[in-house]
C-alpha cells in the first residue's frame, strides 16, 4: 500500500526531515546590481518614448531621478534584508522628496505652496493623466503634468528591480513589468508618428517608434540571456562545488559559436519584423489614447453648424439674445462661433473626416502662445440663450478663465482647436444660459484686404471632385484674372448677382416672418437649404442660366442665385480653392460694421448678439499664413427677374441633416445619365457561388481557432516530442530518461520538486504506485552496472506510464487539463541546479551528475568507459558520490 501524499503547499511536518528544508538564498553583490542595470536601462527606454510629450529638461531630470531613486530602493532593501513594507515606506520618501523638488515647479518658494504641491503629490498620480493625454504638446513643465511620470517610473523601476532580485519563481514578471512601462509610454505618447528616419538602410521606412520598440526587445532579451548564464553557473557550482570535481570548460570555439548564432538569430528577427511592420506602420495612422478624445467624438456626432444656419432666423431665435460680448480692451470686429475647414461634399465640418491629429481639439494649457504681430483682446462673454457645444471667442485665443457656479465643469469641457481659432465644451449639453467667461485673446495688428493676399500658394483645401463644373463655367464666363484681385471681383459680382432668402416659404401661420419684417422693402424668393454639391450646383446653373438668356447686360439683369450665407460661402470657399487658396467657413457674429456693400446682417447692438446677428463669412489664407475674413451675404435690393424666378426650387424641399439623410436613386433624367444608357452588366448566380464564402467563412474560422488554441497545442506537442526523443537511445539511457519523464509528470501533476532528495524518498513522498520500483531500478542501473536491455527499458516505460495514468487519475477533469498544459516541469529546470558535464578524477570519459534525485537531467550517464571498469572502480565511484 502506497503511502499517503501530502497536498502541494501544505504545511506541517514531512517525511523528508530538516535537511531538505529550504534555506534563504541571498544573492552576491554584482547579481543585484546587475539586475539593478538591466531594470533601469528598461525604465529608461520608456522615458525616452515619453520624450516627445514633454521635450523638456525637467522631463529628463524628473524621469532620471525617479529611476534610479525606484533601482536604489530595491537595491538597499535587499542588501539590509528589508521587507516589502519598507520598500513602500522608501518609496514613498523618494516620492515626495523628487516631487517637492522636481515634479511640481516652484513648489518650495513658500509655505503655502509646499501646502498646494503636497495636494497635487497626493492627487496627480490618478487626476494627472487626463491632462497629459489632453494638452496641447509639448507639455513642458506644465502645471503637475510631471506627477503622474513620476509615479510611473519611480514605482514601476521599484517593482521591476524587486522583482528581479528578490523573486525566486516569479522573476520573469520584472521583464513585464519593465515592457509595461514601455507600453504605457507609447499609449500616452504623441499622436503624430514622428518622420522616418533618413539613415535607415536600404531605404526601409523606419521612424523613432521603431527604436523604441527595437531598444526594448534588445534589454529584455539581453537581461533573460544573461539570467540564463547566471542561473547555469550558479547551478554548476551548486552540484559539483562541494563534490570534488573538476568541471569540463567548453572551447572559446564553442562558446564564439554559440553567441555568434544566438546574435545572428536575433538579427535575423529584428530585420524581418522590420521589413514586415514597416509597410504596415507607414500606411496605418497612430492610433494612442490622446487619438479618441471625446471633443472629435462629440464634434461628428453633431449636425454640421452650417446646415442648422437657418434656425437663427427662426422667430423664436430671430430676436433672442444668445450671447453678449463686454469689450474691455483692443478693438475685435468678429466674434467667432464655429470654424470649419472640411468639406466632404455633403457639409462642412470642423473635424477631419481623416483623423488627422492636427485638426484635433485639445485641452487648453494656462495660455496658448500666438505668433506674429499682434494686439491683445479682452472680452467677457456671457450666455443668454445660446446653448450647444460651440464656443464664442473672440480674436486668437491666448487663455479663457471660466466664471460661475459651473466652472470646474467648464473647466474640464472645454477644448480648443489653434489652427481654427475654435472652441468646444463637451460636458454636459455644452453652454448653457448663465454660463460666463473671460476670453485674453490676441489680433492681427493689421489685416491684409482681399487684394492683397498675393498670389495663391497652390494649396486646394477642397478636393476637385467636389467643385462642380458648374462653378468652373461661371468663372470660365466672367474672364477675370487668376489671383486675388480676380477673386475679389468674382465675389463681388457673386453677392451682387445673387438674393437673399433665409426660407422656402414666405409665411408661417399667415405672418410674415421677423426675418423679412426686418430687410423692409423685400421681395419674397424660395431658397432651398443645405450646402452640398448638389446645392451648390444648382445655385452656379441659376446663374450661368440667366447670364446665358441676357448675355453681359446691367448687373440687375443678372439676378439670379438665391440661397442666404450658407450656399454662398460654400460657394466664395470654392472658388479661392479652385484657384490654389487655402479656405474655410466661419460662423460668427460681428461686432463693428465690417461689409463695405452693406448686404451683411447687422452687427450686434451694444456687444448683445441675437439670431438676427448671426453671419457666416469665408476666410481665405494669404502667402503669409493670416486668415483673410471675406463678407458672402448676397444682395436683397433687387429682386430676382421673373423669368428666373419661376425655375422654383421645390416648394416643401427638406432640410439637410446627414445623421437621418437617406440615399435616393435619381432618375435617369438626371445629369450625367440618359435613356440611351446601357444598364452594367449583371453577373449570373450559378450554384456554386457559396463556395467562395462558404471557405473564406472556414479559413477565418480555423485561423481564429489556431490562434486561440495555437499555444496550447504547441505545449502538448512539445511533451509529446521530449517524450519519443527519451524513449530512444540505448536502453541504458532510456531508463535514466524515463526517471526524468516520472519527474516532469509528477511536478507537472502539482507535486513540488525535491532537487535535494534521493530517488528513494522521492518515490516514497510522491507515493505512486510504481515509484519504489522505478527507483529503486534506476539506482540499480547506476550504480550497479546491472545489464539493461530493450525489453527492460519498454518494460520501464510502461511502469511511467501507469503512473502517469494514476496521477491523471487523482485530478478533476479540469486538473487533468491543467497538468497536460503544465509548463511546471520546465520552469523547474529552469530553476535546477542544471546538468553540467563533469570530470571525474580517475577518468577522462565525461559524465552527467546530478546532485540529488529531484533534477531535471539525466541523473547519471554511463558511458562506454565508465562500464568497461571493474566493480571495485565501480564501488569506489559510488561512496564517493553518496559522500558529495
Amino acid at each position: 500500500m502506497s503511502p499517503k501524499k501530502p497536498l502541494p503547499g501544505a504545511s506541517g511536518p514531512t517525511t523528508l526531515g530538516p535537511r531538505m528544508a529550504r534555506a534563504e538564498v541571498r544573492h552576491s553583490t554584482p547579481f543585484v546590481l546587475f539586475n539593478a542595470l538591466f531594470m533601469m536601462a528598461g525604465s529608461a527606454v520608456a522615458a525616452w518614448a515619453l520624450l516627445p510629450v514633454y521635450d523638456s529638461m525637467r522631463y529628463v531630470l524628473v524621469a532620471g531621478a525617479a529611476i534610479l531613486g525606484g533601482a536604489a530602493v530595491a537595491v538597499l532593501c535587499d542588501r539590509l534584508r528589508w521587507g516589502a513594507s519598507r520598500v513602500a515606506l522608501l518609496t514613498a520618501l523618494v516620492y515626495i522628496v523628487v516631487g517637492l523638488t522636481l515634479a511640481v515647479p516652484g513648489a518650495l518658494t513658500s509655505v503655502s505652496e509646499i501646502a498646494d504641491a503636497a495636494l497635487d503629490l497626493l492627487r496627480g498620480p490618478v487626476t494627472g493623466w487626463k491632462d497629459i493625454v489632453t494638452l496641447p504638446l509639448p507639455l513642458g513643465d506644465y502645471g503637475t503634468t510631471l506627477v503622474p511620470v513620476l509615479a510611473l517610473f519611480l514605482v514601476g523601476t521599484t517593482t521591476s528591480t524587486w522583482l528581479a532580485i528578490r523573486a525566486r519563481r516569479l522573476w520573469p514578471l520584472a521583464a513585464l513589468t519593465a515592457a509595461a512601462l514601455v507600453i504605457i509610454a507609447i499609449a500616452i505618447g504623441p499622436a503624430v508618428r514622428a518622420d522616418a528616419l533618413a539613415w535607415a538602410p536600404f531605404g526601409v521606412y523606419a521612424s523613432r517608434e521603431f527604436l523604441v520598440g527595437i531598444a526594448a526587445f534588445a534589454v529584455l532579451l539581453s537581461w533573460f540571456g544573461w539570467r540564463a548564464w547566471y542561473t547555469r553557473r550558479q547551478a554548476i557550482a551548486s552540484a559539483f562545488g562541494a563534490g570534488g570535481v573538476q568541471l569540463a570548460k567548453s572551447s572559446h570555439a564553442s562558446r564564439l559559436a554559440a553567441a555568434s548564432a544566438a546574435l545572428a538569430m536575433v538579427v535575423v528577427g529584428v530585420v524581418a519584423a522590420v521589413l514586415v511592420t514597416a509597410p504596415i506602420a507607414e500606411s496605418t495612422p497612430r492610433e494612442v489614447v490622446r487619438s479618441s478624445l471625446d471633443p472629435r467624438l462629440v464634434v461628428e456626432s453633431k449636425v454640421s453648424p452650417l446646415s442648422s444656419y437657418r434656425e437663427y432666423f427662426a422667430d423664436d431665435a430671430f430676436a433672442a439674445t444668445l450671447f453678449t460680448v463686454n469689450v474691455e480692451d483692443g478693438d475685435p470686429e468678429r466674434v467667432r462661433l464655429a470654424t470649419l475647414p472640411y468639406f466632404d461634399g455633403e457639409e462642412f465640418s470642423a473635424a477631419d473626416p481623416e483623423g488627422s491629429a492636427v485638426a484635433r481639439f485639445q485641452r487648453v494649457p494656462s495660455h496658448v502662445e500666438v505668433e506674429g504681430d499682434t494686439e491683445d483682446v479682452t472680452a467677457t462673454v456671457s450666455i443668454g440663450a445660446q446653448s450647444g457645444i460651440w464656443v464664442p471667442i473672440v480674436g486668437e485665443l491666448g487663455s479663457l478663465d471660466f466664471q460661475g457656479a459651473r466652472k470646474a465643469t467648464l473647466v474640464d469641457g472645454f477644448y480648443y482647436l489653434a489652427d481654427a481659432d475654435a472652441g468646444v465644451m463637451v460636458v454636459d449639453d455644452g453652454l448653457l444660459s448663465g454660463d460666463a467667461y473671460r476670453v485674453n485673446g490676441e489680433r492681427p495688428s493689421e489685416m491684409p484686404s482681399l487684394t492683397e493676399i498675393g498670389t495663391p500658394p497652390g494649396v486646394p483645401t477642397i478636393s476637385p471632385e467636389l467643385i462642380p463644373d458648374s462653378l468652373h463655367e461661371w468663372v470660365t464666363r466672367q474672364d477675370t484674372s487668376a489671383d486675388a484681385a480676380g477673386l475679389a471681383e468674382l465675389v463681388r459680382r457673386l453677392r451682387v448677382r445673387g438674393y437673399l432668402s433665409h426660407s422656402i416659404e414666405s409665411s408661417t401661420d399667415g405672418e410674415t416672418p421677423a426675418w423679412q419684417r426686418a430687410l423692409g422693402e423685400y421681395s419674397f424668393a424660395s431658397s432651398a437649404s443645405g450646402h452640398s454639391f448638389d446645392r451648390i450646383d444648382r445655385l452656379f446653373q441659376q446663374l450661368n442660366e440667366r447670364e446665358g438668356e441676357v448675355g453681359n447686360a446691367d448687373e440687375d439683369l443678372l439676378v439670379s442665385g438665391v440661397g442666404d450665407d450658407e450656399q454662398f460661402a460654400t460657394a466664395v470657399a470654392m472658388l479661392a480653392s479652385d484657384m490654389g487658396f487655402p479656405s474655410r467657413v466661419v460662423i460668427g457674429a460681428r461686432l463693428t460694421n465690417t461689409d463695405a456693400q452693406g448686404f451683411a446682417a447687422p452687427p450686434c447692438e451694444a456687444g448683445v448678439c441675437r439670431g438676427e446677428n448671426m453671419s457666416v463669412w469665408t476666410e481665405v489664407q494669404s502667402d503669409k499664413g493670416a486668415w483673410v475674413p471675406i463678407d458672402v451675404t448676397p444682395q436683397h435690393a433687387t429682386p430676382v427677374s421673373p423669368d428666373v424666378a419661376n425655375q422654383r426650387d421645390p416648394q416643401y424641399a427638406s432640410a439637410l441633416d446627414p445623421q437621418r439623410a437617406e440615399p435616393i436613386v435619381p432618375p435617369v433624367t438626371q445629369r450625367g445619365q440618359s435613356d440611351d444608357d446601357k444598364p452594367e452588366a449583371q453577373e449570373l448566380t450559378t450554384g456554386w457561388q457559396w463556395v467562395g464564402p462558404a471557405l473564406r467563412i472556414a479559413g477565418i474560422t480555423l485561423l481564429g481557432l489556431l490562434i486561440l488554441l495555437g499555444p496550447f497545442l504547441a505545449i502538448l506537442i512539445w511533451k509529446l516530442a521530449r517524450r519519443n526523443r527519451r524513449r530512444r537511445g540505448e536502453a541504458r539511457d532510456v531508463v535514466y530518461q524515463g526517471w526524468d519523464e516520472y519527474l516532469d509528470d509528477a511536478v507537472d501533476s502539482g507535486l513540488p520538486p525535491l532537487p535535494r532528495a534521493t530517488r528513494t524518498e522521492v518515490a516514497r513522498e510522491y507515493g505512486t504506485q510504481n515509484a519504489v520500483a522505478l527507483a529503486s531500478l534506476t539506482d540499480r542501473v547506476t550504480f550497479g552496472n546491472v545489464a539493461v536491455d530493450d525489453a527492460t527499458a519498454d518494460e520501464y516505460w510502461t511502469l511511467v506510464a501507469a503512473d502517469r495514468s494514476e496521477l491523471l487519475a487523482r485530478k478533476s477533469w479540469w486538473g487533468r487539463v491543467k497538468m497536460r498544459l503544465s509548463l511546471r516541469s520546465m520552469w523547474s529546470a529552469v530553476q535546477s541546479n542544471g546538468a553540467p558535464q563533469a570530470k571525474s578524477a580517475d577518468s577522462k570519459a565525461p559524465q552527467r551528475w546530478k546532485s540529488g534525485a529531484g533534477m531535471r537531467s539525466e541523473h547519471s550517464l554511463v558511458t562506454a568507459s565508465h562500464r568497461r571498469r571493474t566493480s571495485a572502480q565501480s564501488r569506489h565511484t559510488h561512496k564517493r558520490k553518496k559522500k558529495s
